[in-house]
């Protein structure tokens, strides 16, 4: 899973406020090549206009192209230093590039230039989250609960995505509002009779096709690309629309040889791609994007398919009343959950995620001396974004490195201000800052090489776990702990190990989580055993079984689309 990368819609400014209204209009159309040719136009007519650089800098950047962007974003700041969304947009490239103190000093001043600029304080509780600054995180998360706790919704949802509101731990029907209130609104049908289902008694296969952004060297391809191919072709059409950039990656490759059909739809308004989707018959539509970065959640508000479905991308409900279902199981999404969805929960019967990391096992282990790891150190290790990485969690690493003398925690290399906070909160609690070591970012097959120098990971638990990066571990054959919470978000990783036979290593509580880590910790024989074990389920294990986990998502295709036609007592 992805942070929502959020863009400002820029007020146009008087000297081209027809050009940028009109560019605007086009963009929530998703016709950004004709409203990139516009506010080109207007920049060049009006050269001393930020709004107008802005917006066209907004444009640019909603099509991956940042580098084209910075040179718009620095000439509108130069115009108009205090202008809010030159500041806020300008603070996203510094994000991403790993200026980090540097972009929350730029989404801070958003928030002062314009207090009522609801993305800058979205962008900069994740922000401070990625740089693992809890003490900030937390005085703006005061503030954005108090807000929706005493505001009127209309007030405070505009300030809260979706996916804060679950970080922020509000209850599950302000959850559900404030993914209603983000999810585009219901629009016309397209040809409405194009999505009537086929009669049961009708033989051909089933048409099913997958939404995406990201078929691209991307985690929802890492964990799809060798699924799709494995689908029954006697049972089932499978179709991919890709509104992602073409990377040419081995994994966007991979997806367009294992799918019946292909079609880029980046180029298309919601209307053009909602009309070619309803014209294929497509039966049922997954959407693997939810709300996350550019998703393109209009084409389903179309409702181009009788039965429309939320699937992998995003781990929350979509509040959005044209999306029937969710797709879980019963451990990451159990019944009692069900009331923290709009859509109807349907559960595959053992783990809702595909996954097929296959190639681990052809991959030699990297050695430890390549990555600065001592061979006598207990390494534990997670290696989540530092956005996932809760002051919670650190606390209790902190604890299971003070009681276990000689181990270290491998961490995913984060910025410079991400390092400063660790160090300066594991000297607090009473650890040495040089017990954390940080590795950089490698390619999928290096990482799962380097994995196997791990002897434990250890997932984190306040508000969301690790989920690709959770299989992509148990795959390289590296026991993981976790301790489920009480949303879906919380819980995949406890889905992940159980389905990877490791039941003993899923625990109820904090107590238990620092003290198994530390037993393991001590107990190198046990840990090995454990490895052994995890090693020998690849053959066996639900989670490892990619065609059986295939098979349980096109059961769920089928009931969900026989509902369609005969609604039934109960899935």
């Amino acid at each position: 899973m992805l942070w929502r990368l959020l863009r400002s819609a820029i007020a146009p400014s008087r000297t081209a406020a027809h050009e940028v209204q009109r560019a605007l209009g086009l963009t929530r159309a998703g016709r950004q090549v004709e409203a990139e040719q516009l506010l080109r136009a207007a920049v060049r007519q009006y050269p001393d206009d930020a709004a107008a650089a802005t917006n066209l800098a907004v444009v640019l950047l909603d099509q991956d192209r940042a580098q084209e962007a910075v040179p718009l974003l620095q000439r509108a700041l130069e115009i108009a230093p205090r202008f809010a969304p030159a500041l806020f947009n300008y603070a996203h490239i510094l994000r991403f590039s790993g200026r980090l103190a540097e972009a929350i000093s730029h989404y801070e001043a958003a928030t002062v230039e314009d207090p009522s600029f609801a993305p800058a304080y979205e962008a900069l509780m994740q922000a401070l989250l990625d740089a693992c600054d809890w003490d900030g995180a937390e005085r703006l998360g005061d503030e954005l609960r108090r807000r929706a706790e005493h505001d009127a919704p209309e007030t405070w949802m505009p300030f809260v995505s979706p996916l804060t509101a679950i970080f922020l731990g509000l209850d599950a029907e302000r959850c559900k509002a404030t993914a209603a209130f983000h999810a585009p609104k219901p629009a016309p049908r397209n040809r409405p009779s194009l999505l009537r289902p086929r009669r049961a008694e009708d033989n051909r296969r089933l048409r099913v096709a997958y939404l995406s952004r990201d078929f691209r060297d991307h985690a929802t391809s890492q964990l799809l690309g060798g699924a799709l191919g494995l689908h029954d072709r006697t049972r089932f059409e499978v179709h991919a629309y890709s509104f992602g950039v073409d990377d040419g990656s081995s994994y966007r490759q991979g997806i367009i040889g294992s799918v019946d059909s292909f079609t880029d739809i980046a180029h298309m308004s919601d209307d053009e791609a909602a009309t070619l989707i309803a014209d294929a018959r497509i039966d049922v539509l997954l959407d693997l994007a939810g709300h996350t970065t550019g998703n393109r959640l209009g084409i389903l508000a179309r409702r181009c398919a009788p039965v429309q479905a939320h699937y992998l991308g995003y781990p929350g409900t979509l509040g959005a009343s044209y999306v029937d279902y969710f797709i879980g199981d019963p451990i990451a999404s159990p019944p009692e959950l069900d009331v923290q969805f709009t859509e109807r929960v349907i559960r595959v019967p053992d783990c809702y995620q595909l996954n097929d990391c296959a190639a681990a096992f052809a991959i030699a282990p990297a050695r430890r001396a390549e990555h600065d790891l001592p061979d006598e150190a207990f390494v534990f290790c997670n290696f989540a974004s530092a956005s996932r990485i809760d002051r919670r969690t650190f606390g209790l690493w902190m604890r299971i490195l003070h009681a276990a003398p000689g181990s270290l925690l491998w961490l995913l290399h984060p910025s410079a201000a991400t390092i400063e906070n660790m160090s300066r909160e594991a000297t607090r609690r009473g650890v040495d800052p040089k017990r954390l070591v940080f590795g950089d970012f490698r390619e999928k097959n290096a990482h799962l090489a380097r994995l196997a120098c791990a002897d434990l990971a250890l997932d984190t638990l306040e508000w969301c776990n690790g989920h690709t990066t959770t299989s992509d571990v148990l795959w390289a054959g590296v026991p993981t702990l976790t301790s489920p919470g009480q949303t879906f978000a919380t819980r995949v990783a406890a889905s992940l190990v159980l389905n990877a036979g490791l039941p003993e290593l899923v625990v109820d509580s904090d107590d238990a989580y620092c003290t198994r880590a530390i037993e393991l910790a001590h107990d190198r024989a046990g840990t090995a055993a454990l490895r052994h074990r995890l090693r020998a389920a690849r053959g066996s294990a639900p989670l490892f079984d990619t065609t059986g986990l295939v098979r349980g998502l096109e059961d769920a295709y089928e009931a969900m689309y026989a509902a369609r036609i005969r609604p039934p007592a109960g899935l």
